[in-house]
């Protein structure tokens, strides 16, 4: 007697912990990008201040799409 299907809630707990991880390492970085950004901006380096801003920045905008793509997959499945 089955109680419940194994094979769906180990993909559930997979596919989580990988969603929970790149998010978190995602958006790490784009703190990295914004906390580095503000360190050479006060160094007066314009330029390197600029790309770890674009680094910040596009971390960030990644970390809202992959929230807004788990959002739909979710609206999706139910």
């Amino acid at each position: 007697m089955t109680i419940f299907a194994t094979a769906p809630l180990l993909r559930m707990v997979y596919s989580s912990l990988i969603a929970g991880v790149s998010i978190a390492l995602v958006f790490s970085i784009a703190v990295f990008g914004v906390i580095r950004s503000s360190d050479m901006r006060r160094s007066n380096r314009a330029g390197a201040s600029a790309r770890f801003a674009a680094l910040g920045l596009l971390a960030l905008l990644a970390s809202a799409a992959i929230a807004i793509v788990g959002l739909i997959l979710v609206i999706h499945k139910s």
